[in-house]
């Protein structure tokens, strides 16, 4: 099993993207939403499922390839060589079928624009398998028509394997699309060397005593979620006077001073170089930062944190759909989870794979087994059921919502 990267080591690209990215993305679903496609009728109700799982799986079978897109470095690597992937090769060991694994999605808003043409057109994207996250692009792809149903029966991995928490969400009732590839927690890291006590709340964000050291984002769909929670609303089953509240609430942050900047990209530096005492915060930063020295704690607030997931889907064009559904279980082996959690140190959607990692350990020496044990043990990367429970899903906007969403949340950031 490959080890996770040592101490200072860049962090793996996938969370750079999601900093930098998402903040941009959150502007543009309206615009996203001007290109050509009409809305499709999607199935709702299990009879309407089946048939429609039946209608696309008739006949299919194995080509013996598969196309794979994914984000960058968001898979197990061979540590001497990182254009080699472990688990990639074991599947095609034991399976016979060929990969090609491409890293070409930079964020959700870039790679809807070069695919959706191509599907509103009928011709194939060239890929049949690929990564989307659990926003609001995953819900343009699902109301398009342009991603397959699920074949449940050929995903038993899934079915004994996947964690509660990664079933029947909110953006996709019953995995009918998707089964998830990596989660994250959104919560508050802060130091507490500068802090001085621990931090337990959203509303810690507003104290007088954290005044221009608190960090926020230019990310109008994180910050109206978070800010639901900090007035203890679930953004699940929020409405629009909730929002306005949200709104409210961001804006008494701002207009009292406690905001230093509001940034996606800088404030995980601006937390360890202390300029930063706080800040809204992807779990995953706060585990890479302390692996390279830093002291920080993370917390899920006791009004709740965001649960987001990456996802794998089939495109409906897709020439090689079995081999991905066959890809698709292969990933929910413990094993293999493992393996890829190792790598890219996100929330695995495979609870068995904490066994795995911890048998790991103990049959390793030295640097490995110190790092296989902090990984193993990490609430960031396998949390308990307890912090599951206080995570919620991000609000699922429809298409006449988004509007009125980004007009009450972005100019707090712009201002």
């Amino acid at each position: 099993m490959p080890l996770p990267p040592p101490p200072g080591a860049p962090r793996p690209s996938r969370r750079t993207l999601l900093r930098s990215a998402l903040g941009a993305a959150a502007l543009a679903p309206l615009a996203a939403c001007s290109v050509p496609g009409a809305r499709k009728d999607v199935p709702a109700g299990r009879a309407e499922i089946a048939a429609a799982v039946r209608d696309f799986w008739s006949g299919r079978r194995r080509t013996g390839k598969l196309d794979f897109v994914n984000y960058t470095q968001y898979i197990d690597a061979d540590p001497a060589d990182q254009s080699r992937h472990p688990t990639l090769e074991e599947f095609t060991r034991r399976t016979g079928i060929e990969i090609t694994y491409q890293e070409l999605i930079d964020d959700s808003a870039s790679w809807f624009g070069k695919t959706q043409p191509l599907f509103a057109s009928g011709e194939g994207i060239g890929h049949d398998l690929m990564v989307v996250g659990s926003d609001s692009y995953l819900t343009k792809y699902i109301e398009l028509g342009y991603l397959a149903p699920l074949d449940h029966s050929r995903l038993p991995n899934f079915a004994r394997h996947a964690g509660a928490a990664y079933k029947n969400s909110s953006f996709d009732p019953g995995n009918v699309y998707t089964v998830p590839w990596q989660s994250g927690m959104t919560g508050i890291g802060y130091d507490p060397a500068k802090v001085g006590r621990k931090i337990t709340s959203w509303q810690d964000l507003r104290d007088p005593a954290l005044r221009g050291k608190v960090g926020m984002w230019n990310d109008a769909v994180q910050m109206g979620n978070v800010a639901l929670l900090a007035i203890g609303r679930d953004p699940e089953t929020s409405t629009p006077e909730d929002w306005r509240r949200a709104a409210d609430w961001l804006r008494g942050q701002r207009d009292a001073g406690m905001v230093r900047a509001y940034s996606t990209a800088t404030y995980q530096s601006a937390l360890q170089r202390g300029d930063l005492w706080a800040s809204l915060v992807y779990s995953g930063d706060v585990y890479q930062a302390n692996r390279s020295g830093s002291r920080l704690e993370f917390v899920i607030p006791e009004e709740g944190g965001l649960l987001w997931t990456d996802n794998l889907c089939l495109p409906v064009t897709a020439a090689g759909a079995v081999d991905a559904l066959t890809y698709m279980d292969y990933a929910y082996r413990p094993e293999v989870a493992a393996r890829i959690t190792e790598t890219v140190q996100f929330i695995c959607p495979v609870p068995a794979a904490r066994d795995v990692i911890v048998r790991e350990a103990a049959a390793a020496t030295g640097e490995r087994r110190a790092a296989l044990q902090a990984l193993s043990t990490s609430p960031l990367v396998f949390p308990s059921e307890s912090d599951q429970s206080r995570l919620r899903r991000m609000r699922v906007l429809e298409r006449a919502e988004e509007k009125q969403w980004n007009a009450l949340f972005e100019p707090i950031y712009q201002a």
